[in-house]
């Protein structure tokens, strides 16, 4: 039996419609996913999330090449969104590696949205799964990932 490793949670909570919500962290992640957080050669020019299940998850860069980071599972706008992340322990992408992030949209007030992404199927990295728990839990890992969609959609509590 696999042993399951406990999944990475963070939650926040932003000052817009869950649509808003869901449109900045899908459509718009170039203007807030952390420049330094890919696994390309060349800086990031765009980041893809294709709004469809079964579409890609990729990075474009300034030189034109693209790498990948998963596909889209779920695609259920605005309440929910799973991607696979198929990055491994050596930052490449590997077909045979999927772990998912689940985000949720939950209108918790009008103009107000609570975003909790789940990070989890840790266990798919094998011998480097308790590594990578301890690198996603990291400050600079999915809190800061969050922080930088935080401040792109322009307020939170």
């Amino acid at each position: 039996m696999t042993r399951v490793v406990e999944a990475i949670r963070r939650e926040v909570t932003v000052g817009v419609s869950r649509a808003r919500a869901f449109e900045i962290f899908t459509a718009g992640m170039t203007s807030w996913w952390p420049p330094a957080h890919h696994i390309g050669s060349a800086p990031i020019a765009e980041i893809v999330v294709e709004p469809h299940e079964g579409g890609r998850w990729f990075t474009r860069h300034e030189d034109g090449s693209e790498t990948s980071t998963g596909v889209v599972a779920v695609w259920d706008p605005p309440g929910r969104l799973v991607l696979t992340w198929q990055i491994g322990a050596d930052w490449r992408y590997r077909d045979d590696l999927v772990t998912s992030v689940e985000v949720q949209f939950t209108e918790e007030a009008p103009g107000r949205t609570r975003v909790v992404l789940e990070h989890r199927d840790l266990e798919a990295f094998s011998a480097d799964a308790d590594a990578m728990h301890d690198t996603f839990q990291q400050p600079g890992a999915w809190t800061a990932i969050l922080g930088a969609y935080v401040a792109a959609v322009g307020g939170a509590s």
